[in-house]
């Protein structure tokens, strides 16, 4: 593209110089037509190419010394090997030169410069050459060692005359491109420049346009700029303001057929100091609205800029439908209907740092920093914070009832299908997490995801060549506090994870009522844990789970469990009586349960599970495999009170007695059985012993005192 701009250049730059020439020695020295064939085989010789002027030239000169130059039809054959078609042509030309004051004043006055009808097309053939680089010459074979600019004298500024032109039209003109490699065109037709009269160190008008049509993907439209330039060739100042870019577009491929982009600013340019500005900036585009203002120094060593960019309010939600990415229905209606920005940023050639950083989204407000450093190895830092979060608020309307859906019973083959695509599915994007270079934190004061609700959240995130740590992840839960510490290791083939888990004080009843609508266990949670796994999907990271815990409940209950119910059923049954009522309490109430878990391969091992309650205490042990979802655990029941079958009658005393209870099956269809009918026959069994030893003991005296034992 800078090989095609700089031949653009070129070749407009060479018509211009050609004219100016012209107009100053031709007519004082022969007529010019008499010299067309010898022009034209100089060209010949030079490029190999054929230079046509149909019309005449036509030159006069008047008082005092000035010059005026008409030319008619001017073309310039294609390269060979090309279509035959003409490379350029332009209609006509002309121009008016006042020679007086360049003698008088050292000051070049030119008339205003007129192009009609210029037409260029540019080609890319199928062997990837282009029908201008014969005209580049040995520059492009080898480029010339830059040299260093000679000094600015005060005599070289003295020999440099002012320039002035009344300015430059260029009507009509044509360029094409044709790039028949990726089989692709494209046009700038009616294409018009107007330039006002142009003073060095004086403002003039700039006015630029044409019309776009692209063949693949095929797009078309206009497009325009207006400025108000000042040029200082001298000092090498370059001046745009007020300058105005619109684009305005059609085609299939643009979300909604159509866009118009505006882009608009003050542009100021110092050659000497290298330094460039640009103000008042203004970009519209779909439905977004973007101001800022950009400074960069150092532009021919070492580049450094800083600015400000600010996001004017729009919907998103809005911006999606017109990138015809329309979003579907969301849970909370407002979600996503307002968003604005503003930051503030500086940089180098190899980092970028956004100092100042605030976005809204409906009612979340984000403040903070980031950073990029070494581009070719980016190091990522930040330090952000979310006034509050509600992930829910963005969830898909209806994801929650699928999700009840999904926990009812289903067959086999459902089950296998479905864990097949969804618990094999790969968690961790593993070679984005082998080149994340990262350290930052996120601060939110309120967080709520899948109904829990968090406050106080701090999350601390490394990362380093695959080794990526949260440490930690702090936060205040329902009235306790959590600590989180995890490692994903993506160095190796297979993912490894650390996982350390601190709870204090949790409400679990609080919590499970806001993420699953009911209470199924509360009481006050202290849980610690330290936990490894590996692997990438679901079934793997259980499977392979292995590690510690350790858990303390206070004052709680469990609902589903129902140690007394199910002991007054077995009593009931036993005797033979009625089972107890509806009017029992269906769950299982303690003041502690605790215990220590050791896991294996996701198997969880308890052996010292042990609760109190004022009704009874429990003791047990057993285990929990949680790849087959399957549970397995023994019992031993003491009641601390006599157990009623119902309000009105009693059953046995079996106070402090030890009554064996088990909980066993699929954690979807879980048993509980209590052994009571083996504390029964245990008592019978004593009583019978106690009524024959007495019997022995009356007839035969002490020597048979407690001889029987069953």
């Amino acid at each position: 593209m800078t090989k095609l701009l700089k031949i653009l250049l070129w070749i407009v730059a060479s018509l211009v110089l050609i004219v100016v020439l012209a107009g100053i020695l031709i007519p004082i020295l022969v007529d010019p037509n008499d010299y067309k064939d010898e022009i034209a085989q100089q060209v010949l010789d030079k490029t190999g190419r054929t230079l046509t002027i149909e019309g005449d030239i036509d030159l006069s000169i008047s008082l005092p010394l000035s010059v005026s130059l008409e030319l008619g039809k001017i073309e310039l054959s294609n390269a060979k090997g090309f279509a035959d078609k003409p490379f350029a042509r332009m209609q006509s030309a002309s121009l008016y030169v006042a020679i007086m004051p360049l003698l008088t004043d050292n000051r070049l006055d030119i008339g205003e410069i007129k192009l009609a009808g210029m037409e260029l097309n540019l080609v890319k053939n199928k062997q990837g050459v282009t029908n201008w680089s014969d005209l580049s010459g040995e520059q492009e074979a080898a480029p010339a060692k830059a040299e260093k600019p000679a000094a600015d004298t005060t005599a070289d500024k003295a020999a440099m005359p002012a320039i002035s032109v009344a300015g430059l039209s260029i009507s009509d003109a044509l360029i094409t491109w044709t790039d028949e490699q990726a089989k692709q065109s494209v046009s700038l037709s009616k294409s018009n420049i107007t330039i006002s009269e142009l003073i060095e160190d004086k403002p003039f008008k700039l006015s630029v346009a044409t019309h776009i049509q692209i063949s693949d993907p095929a797009i078309k439209g206009d497009f325009t700029l207006k400025s108000s330039p000042t040029v200082s060739l001298s000092k090498q100042l370059f001046q745009l303001p007020g300058t105005e870019l619109s684009l305005d577009l059609t085609g299939d491929v643009l979300p909604g057929g159509a866009n118009k982009t505006t882009l608009s600013g003050d542009i100021n340019f110092n050659g000497k100091t290298q330094v460039l500005d640009i103000n008042k900036m203004k970009l519209t585009s779909f439905d977004m609205v973007i101001n800022g203002l950009f400074h960069a120094s150092k532009l021919d060593s070492s580049p450094e800029f800083n600015g400000q960019v600010s996001i004017d309010p729009f919907s998103p939600k809005q911006l999606a439908a017109t990138l015809g990415a329309a979003l579907p229905k969301m849970k909370e209606a407002k979600a996503l209907n307002s968003a604005d920005a503003k930051l503030t940023f500086n940089g180098t050639q190899d980092a970028v740092t956004i100092s100042a950083l605030e976005a809204n989204l409906d009612d979340t407000s984000l403040k903070g920093s980031a950073s990029i450093k070494n581009f070719n190895k980016p190091f990522y830092g930040f330090d952000l914070t979310l006034n509050q979060l509600n992930l829910d608020y963005y969830a898909i309307a209806g994801q929650d009832a699928a999700a009840k859906a999904e926990t009812k019973p289903a067959s086999a083959a459902k089950k296998k299908a479905a864990g097949t695509t969804q618990s094999t599915a790969a968690i961790f994007p593993l070679e984005t997490l082998r080149q994340l270079n990262l350290s930052g934190k996120l601060t939110i004061a309120k967080f709520i995801a899948g109904g829990a609700k968090m406050s106080n959240v701090v999350i601390v995130l490394k990362g380093n060549n695959g080794l990526v740590q949260l440490a930690p992840l702090k936060a205040d839960l329902y009235q306790g506090t959590i600590n989180l510490k995890t490692d994903i290791d993506a160095r190796g083939k297979t993912p490894k994870l650390k996982i350390v888990n601190e709870l204090k004080h949790v409400q679990i009843g609080d919590l499970l009522q806001d993420t699953t609508g009911s209470q199924e266990f509360t009481g006050a949670a202290n849980i610690s844990a330290n936990i490894t796994t590996s692997g990438n999907d679901k079934d793997r990271l259980v499977k392979n789970s292995n590690g510690t815990a350790k858990l303390l409940v206070t004052d709680g209950h469990i609902k589903k469990l129902d140690i007394l119910t199910t002991l007054r059923k077995a009593q009931a049954l036993y005797r033979g009586t009625a089972p107890p009522t509806d009017s029992q309490d269906k769950n299982t109430k303690f003041t502690e349960l605790k215990g220590t878990l050791a896991i294996k391969n996701g198997v969880i091992h308890n052996n010292d599970l042990a609760s109190q309650s004022p009704l009874m205490s429990v003791k047990g042990k057993g285990y929990i495999d949680l790849p087959k979802e399957y549970m397995d655990y023994t019992l031993t029941v003491i009641l601390l009170d006599s157990l009623k079958i119902d309000g009105k009658s009693q059953g046995a005393d079996l106070t402090s007695k030890e009554i064996p209870y088990t909980i066993k099956g699929k954690f979807s269809d879980l048993s509980e059985e209590a052994n009571i009918s083996k504390v029964l026959e245990q008592e019978v069994k004593k009583k019978v012993e106690e009524k024959l030893n007495k019997k022995l003991e009356e007839k035969f005296g002490d020597k048979f005192k407690g001889l029987l034992k069953f």
